[in-house]
This record gives C-alpha cells, sequence and structure tokens, in this order.
C-alpha cells in the first residue's frame, strides 16, 4: 500500500477488564503505526474495568504522549465505549479494534489499503476464528442471516477491527448494541463498505466478556437498525405487511368456517373460530399502527435522511 505522511490515524479501543494484553497490544500498535506513516493517536476507553486495567494504561499514557484514555464511571458497553472514542478522535482515518489481542494489529494495513481503493468504511472478514465450535457455528449463522436480510455483503458483522473514512462516523450515531451494524447503517447512507480476510488468534489472556443471550440481543439490535435504515422513513411498509399477512390468514380462516357453516356444520365451541376473529383484530390494529406511524413521520420530519457528498456552489459575480 502507498504510504501518505500527510494522512492522520485515530486508533479507538473499548477495554474492559484486559490488564494482562495492554502493554502488548500498545507495543505493536506503535510499530505498526510508525511503519504505516503519519500522525497517530491511540484512544483507550476504560468501559468500567473491575481489574488493574486503567492502573495500566495510565502507566502507558505517562510514556507515550500519543495515547489518550478516557475512563467510564461504570460499565456502558461497547457501543457507548466506541461513541466516546469517536467523539475524541480527530484523525482523517479511525481505526477500531478490540483490546483481547485476538484480532492482529498488523493487519491494520490492509484495511487502509482497502480504504485506498475508494472505499469509506472496511470491515475485516476472521474467517478462520480460533474460537469454540459452538461459538463459531453460532456466529456464521448469525452473519449468514444478517448479510440476507440487511443485503450487504459482509461476512463477519461482529469483528471489532474496522477502518472508517472520518465523514462515515460523522454521520451515525450508534447506541444499544448497533456498533455490529455501522456497515448497514454505513451503507444505507450511501458509504462504499468492503471487507479483507485478516488472521484471528485464540484468546491469550482473560476470559470472554459475551454470554449465551448475545445472539438474542444481536437480532434486537439488528431490527432496530433494519428500522432505522430501510422502514425510518416508511414505517407502513413493515408494518403494513405484517398486518395485511395476518388479515388475510385470518379471513382464510374466517371463510372455511363459513363455507362448513353452510354445509351444516356448527361453528361453535371451535377453537379455529376464535383464532380467525383475532388474527382479524390484530391484523387491522397493526395496519392502522402503521398509518398513525407513517402521519406522525411525515408530520416530524425533521431528522436529516439523506448525506451530502459534496456541493459545488456558483460563481459570485
Amino acid at each position: 500500500m502507498r504510504k501518505d505522511a500527510s494522512r492522520s490515524y485515530s486508533i479507538v479501543i473499548p477495554v474492559y477488564d484486559e490488564e494482562k494484553s495492554l502493554k502488548e497490544l500498545h507495543r505493536r500498535l506503535v510499530a505498526v503505526m510508525d511503519e504505516l506513516g503519519g500522525e497517530f493517536e491511540i484512544i483507550f476507553v476504560d468501559d468500567g474495568s473491575r481489574d488493574g486495567s486503567f492502573e495500566v494504561l495510565r502507566g502507558i499514557h505517562e510514556t507515550d504522549g500519543r495515547v489518550k484514555i478516557i475512563q467510564f464511571r461504570r460499565n456502558f458497553g461497547k457501543s457507548s465505549a466506541l461513541n466516546a472514542g469517536f467523539s475524541e478522535a480527530s484523525g482523517d482515518v479511525v481505526l477500531t479494534i478490540d483490546a483481547d489481542l485476538q484480532d492482529l494489529p498488523e493487519e491494520i494495513p490492509l484495511l487502509v489499503s482497502e480504504l485506498d481503493n475508494g472505499y469509506d468504511l472496511v470491515s475485516s472478514w476472521r474467517h478462520e476464528r480460533e474460537d469454540t465450535l459452538s461459538k463459531r457455528i453460532s456466529s456464521k449463522l448469525y452473519n449468514r442471516v444478517v448479510s440476507w436480510l440487511s443485503g450487504i455483503g459482509i461476512r463477519d458483522f461482529n469483528s471489532g477491527l474496522k477502518c472508517y473514512r472520518r465523514e462515515v462516523l460523522d454521520e451515525i450515531v450508534i447506541s444499544g448494541g448497533m456498533h455490529r451494524y455501522i456497515p448497514v447503517l454505513a451503507a444505507w447512507k450511501g458509504f462504499r463498505v468492503s471487507q479483507v480476510k485478516v488472521r484471528h488468534r485464540r484468546r491469550a489472556h482473560g476470559v470472554s466478556k459475551y454470554g449465551s443471550g448475545r445472539m438474542l440481543k444481536g437480532f434486537f439490535d439488528f431490527l432496530t437498525a433494519m428500522m432505522l435504515t430501510k422502514y425510518a422513513r416508511r414505517p407502513f411498509h413493515i408494518f403494513g405487511l405484517i398486518g395485511f399477512i395476518l388479515v388475510l390468514i385470518g379471513l382464510v380462516i374466517n371463510a372455511y368456517i363459513t363455507v362448513g357453516w353452510f354445509f351444516g356444520k356448527w361453528i361453535e365451541n371451535r377453537p379455529i373460530l376464535l383464532l380467525g376473529v383475532l388474527l382479524l383484530i390484530v391484523g387491522f390494529q397493526i395496519v392502522f399502527f402503521g398509518l398513525l406511524c407513517e402521519i406522525v413521520t411525515y408530520s416530524s420530519d425533521r431528522d436529516r435522511f439523506y448525506s451530502i457528498k459534496q456541493k459545488l456552489n456558483g460563481h459570485d459575480g
């Protein structure tokens, strides 16, 4: 890749109980960034660590003026940590990497090189993950479902190693667990998104911070991402579809009951009749709810649901 000494970088690193890996991570990051060229800063965000992570970070900060530290009062989650780091970052290119050293800092030039091919966001793809079998299987299934539903050709949404142009982060706000879906939000805004294969290593220190409920929470966050992108300006498209499907099923059930009654079959004490009526009621309610959402959206159209790449103004005179 070509070196650009005029380019500046910010590396944002969420930290939560990773005291044993921080010194090595800092050493390897400095080596990689010195080789890459250009000015850089490293921003560690201590997300309420309970071990000695902050003391280690303070020591690193005292020996390296390029290191910034943000300490939360308690654990607020990875999205909040990234938001805080992005707000502090001043580089033209912003990189993120997890503090556990499972992602290799030495892969950063690959992402920057892909960024130079005209992309705005480059995500890493851990194509040979060094994790447990159950974690690999669940992650593969999760990523395929999200990629199919979102239409974004990313095969590893939850990878912490990513590279952004500054303007991407200027237009995207993440909350909850939405950090996984920054590529979805960016692509919806019109930014060009790509991915590169990277190596992955088994965790050497500490324990994983993700429990068994991560997939369910991730699915809920994905639904939020879809509502914020595809359906933010047209909520009736999703609610209307669901409502009409329920109404259609209810009509079919009630039609079946009606035909049976016409041929002499009793309709009382048949649970399927209650189901048909219930589906009709709920379906119509969802349809009207979608219409109300459309009215509210139209009446309060204050947010900017577009992204400007550049402006060419007229000449004076």
